[in-house]
């Protein structure tokens, strides 16, 4: 009887044994692991990936199940260390009520990595921290907070409000319909059909957004902005690059220290501001402010009151008001070039044109106009 029991808990091992061994494989100097876990959860639940390290991919289902498929590589000597490394898969999967968790502290060393294919109901949360890999979530209706310390993001048709940070690649978002907030320490920021509100701040690249129907704010400290058809405020800010804006429907802020702002088809007040270089404005329905410490401005179709000066170069200003009774006072300023400015022939309007000329000159300064006014030497 005992023999029997014997072989009988010795067939039982070997069978778990080879189970076993067939999710395990060599692979040139690694073992890999192809391991898959269920957890049966409800809408409105949590995905938490903590301390992992790798790429992970998110995609939804209408099944109340989450799916979570790994292939983990391990950079060990013998296929003994991968077992004992896989044993630990207990306190790697957790599920608390209806919240899954994969990830603890220590969980992931250095000599491993991993892949990730999860599957999620629709409606859930999902909140990733990765030490150095990729992430996409796409087709989810709920939060979404991301967060790697060496990959690129990559967001999609989220009905939520999306937090995404990386410390050293891209994040693209597209069709989001809550607020959004990235940032990235070494790489560029796209933002497409976003409808709530947008704050996006990159150290070293460019920020590209169009048909955003909120509020803007854009900063890049080495990169250009790019905005095109955004329905709402902007403020946009870069240390290094141009500013370019095609189509707001609100206010709008934007300064750079070292490059050029263009702007058209805007729909309020313009306070553009760069030290280095030019500002051209085209079809702007209300005011403008414009002021540059280096380079030209050049504003045409401006529906509204003027504001530029520039310390070093030209300024060329063209009016298109019809309606007089807003504000349409023009103040042109330059140090060191011409002015030149296009008014509506009936404009109601008091000019006052003054050259100031410091010291001796040997060139000749005038003021021409179309319409004879008196010139008198102070």
């Amino acid at each position: 009887m005992k023999s029997k029991m014997f072989f009988f808990v010795l067939v039982l091992v070997l069978i778990s044994t080879l189970l076993f061994a067939q999710d395990l494989k060599k692979a040139g100097r690694y073992y890999v692991a192809e391991i898959e876990k269920k957890f049966d959860v409800s809408k409105g639940g949590n995905l938490i990936m903590d301390d992992i390290r790798g790429d992970v991919h998110i995609t939804t289902w209408n099944k109340n199940v989450v799916q979570i498929n790994e292939t983990r590589k391990m950079d060990v000597y013998t296929e003994h260390e991968a077992k004992a490394v896989l044993k630990d898969l207990k306190s790697i999967y957790k599920q608390s009520g209806n919240t899954v968790k994969v990830g603890a502290e220590g969980s992931y060393r250095s000599y491993m990595s991993s892949k990730f294919k999860i599957v999620v109901p629709t409606v859930f949360n999902v909140d990733v921290d990765t030490k150095g890999g990729d992430v996409s979530v796409a087709d989810l209706q709920g939060e979404v907070k991301l967060n790697t310390s060496g990959g690129d993001l990559n967001i999609k048709k989220i009905d939520g409000v999306v937090n995404a940070k990386t410390s050293g690649g891209d994040v693209t978002v597209e069709k989001t319909t809550k607020d959004v907030t990235v940032k990235t320490s070494g790489g560029d920021i796209e933002l497409l059909d976003v409808e709530g509100e947008v704050n996006a701040k990159t150290s070293g690249g460019d920020i590209e957004i169009k048909n955003n129907k909120a509020k803007v704010v854009a900063k890049t400290s080495g990169g250009t902005i790019e905005l095109t058809n955004v329905g709402a405020e902007i403020d946009a800010h870069t240390s290094g690059g141009d500013i370019i804006v095609n189509g707001s429907k609100g206010s709008l802020a934007v300064s750079t220290s070292g490059g050029d702002i263009e702007l058209k088809n805007i729909n309020d007040v313009i306070n553009a501001k760069t030290s280095g270089g030019d500002i051209e404005a085209d079809n702007v329905l209300n005011g403008i402010k414009a002021k540059t410490s280096g380079g030209d401005i050049k504003l045409e179709d401006i529906k509204g009151f003027i504001e530029a000066a520039t310390s070093g170069g030209d300024v060329e200003a063209e009016m298109t008001l019809t309606d007089f009774s807003k504000d349409h006072h023009v103040t042109l300023r330059s140090s060191g070039g011409n002015l030149k400015l296009y008014i509506p022939a009936k404009l109601p309007a008091t000019i006052d044109a003054t050259i100031k000329i410091s010291g001796s000159s040997m060139r000749d300064y005038n003021i021409l106009s179309d319409f004879p006014f008196a010139i008198e030497n102070i």
